[in-house]
């Protein structure tokens, strides 16, 4: 595995923050907060970075954020894929 970037790090790690957080407050508050969960996790697993330009790069204050976004999708992308195998 390549080495991460600072940026790269900070951004999983935030990811992993976030999402304990709201999980728990999210299991805390019951079906309601759930619902709302699970909504607020795939509107933020769909941050896009330039999409207005393509052939833009994303800006450094970008790279953060974005390593987050993949972050949560990867995390949600495995869950979705454990929850199918369950059933």
């Amino acid at each position: 595995m390549s080495a991460l970037t600072p940026e790269e790090l900070e951004g999983r790690i935030n990811a992993h923050r976030e999402l304990m957080i709201e999980m728990l407050a999210a299991m805390i508050g019951g079906e309601v907060t759930i619902t709302s969960f699970l909504r607020k996790l795939r509107d933020d697993a769909t941050f896009k970075d330039n999409e207005e330009d393509p052939g833009a790069l994303p800006e450094t204050a970008f790279a953060t954020q974005n390593a987050m976004a993949r972050e949560v999708r990867s995390i949600l992308e495995a869950a979705r894929a454990r929850a199918a195998a369950d059933n």
